[in-house]
């Protein structure tokens, strides 16, 4: 495995500054410039709070799974929709793709996305990806499969296209490349888990089916996988604990590191922690991205402690819980409120582990 020691990280996503945002939400087609911009002002962000490794924030995407989109012709972009609950019961909609022809590769997001932020960045880079199993969600009977003979046979495909893209991103010196799952804990989604008996043995080919994107990366890339539940506008989806389905996800997640959202009560307890494969880190999302109220370092120095029970201190990390913004309007915190939970993972982190 790749060999980078990062205490201190990011998940991916930040706030889109106010006049990016509201030119998304206006439908302006030509966002370079901003787009441009946003991704100078969200690196100094990163250098000045002492990040080691640094991303674009998914300045240049809507939402987290854009880049499938970007390189990807086959899909109608807004051929599903999805329905978020918050917990005091406000909904909230928003579309998703969904395959409707034989998939075909273009573009290369080198272009698209990294090669502005390696001309740009005084430090290594991370870029995130999708995995392609989250598209299984919007599968959709009567449109997918005049497409596809099976699923299987349209995941093979998108793996395919999306493994050439983590290979030319690597190429081009990316040093860090992080798979997106937000639907490995939705046993309860039948779309993904349809026979409840057998989800184990379901997940478990998900996870292997997703691993093949970094199949002959080069060895001194750092793969990682971030392992969500949800995250749009300060809504979550998933409310099952790791402690149901550890044992399977963290024995076949065959990365460098795992990115775990450790919030709240949702993900249970650290015990399933022994389950992570020898030689991989546990990025503990301990730090929320969904409101702005602050953690204490102690708190958080007493987490990890715990979390130190069941994993040795050596192989975790820290990190917030998941993206600021996975889709462009954003989780609800201020700028400032982004700033200190980022200050307050650097500096939990070099106490921790000084």
């Amino acid at each position: 495995m790749a060999d980078m020691t990062i205490r201190a990280e990011t998940v991916g996503s930040f706030l889109r500054p106010a006049a990016l945002r509201e030119a998304m939400a206006d439908g302006v087609t030509d966002l370079r410039p901003l787009q441009d911009q946003a991704v100078l002002d969200v690196l100094e962000l990163q250098r000045s709070v002492g990040l080691p490794v640094v991303g674009d924030g998914e300045m240049r995407r809507r939402i987290w799974h854009g880049p499938v989109l970007d390189v990807t012709d086959g899909f109608d972009p807004e051929g599903f929709t999805r329905t978020w609950t918050a917990p005091d019961g406000r909904t909230a909609s928003h579309t998703s793709p969904v395959v409707a022809s034989r998939l075909t590769p273009r573009g290369s997001l080198v272009d698209v996305e990294a090669a502005f932020l390696l001309a740009h960045a005084d430090r290594p880079v991370k870029v995130t990806l999708p995995v392609p199993t989250n598209f299984l969600s919007y599968w959709t009977a009567g449109v997918s499969d005049r497409a596809y003979a099976d699923p299987q046979e349209f995941l093979d495909d998108l793996v395919a296209i999306m493994n050439r893209q983590a290979r030319e991103l690597a190429d081009a010196g990316v040093r860090y490349l992080q798979l997106d799952a937000p639907k490995y804990t939705f046993l309860d989604n039948r779309r993904l888990f349809p026979d409840p008996d057998r989800w184990s043995e379901q997940l478990a080919s998900y996870v292997r089916t997703d691993r093949r994107v970094f199949d002959g990366l080069p060895d001194d890339v750092v793969t990682g996988i971030h392992i969500c539940r949800g995250n749009y506008r300060s809504m979550y989806e998933s409310s099952v604990p790791y402690d149901e389905m550890g044992e399977v996800l963290f024995s076949e997640a065959d990365y460098d590191r795992l990115l775990l959202e450790y919030d709240d009560a949702r993900a249970g307890g650290f015990a399933s922690l022994r389950h992570v494969r020898p030689g991989t880190t546990a990025v503990l999302g301990l730090v929320t991205t969904k409101h702005p109220e602050p953690e204490s370092v102690d708190d958080l120095r007493r987490r990890i402690d715990e979390a130190a029970t069941h994993l040795p201190l050596e192989r975790l990390a820290l990190s917030p819980q998941c993206g600021f913004a996975s889709t462009w309007e954003g989780n609800e915190l201020t700028p400032d409120d982004q700033r200190r939970k980022l200050e307050l993972v650097v500096r939990t982190a070099d106490l921790a582990w000084s």
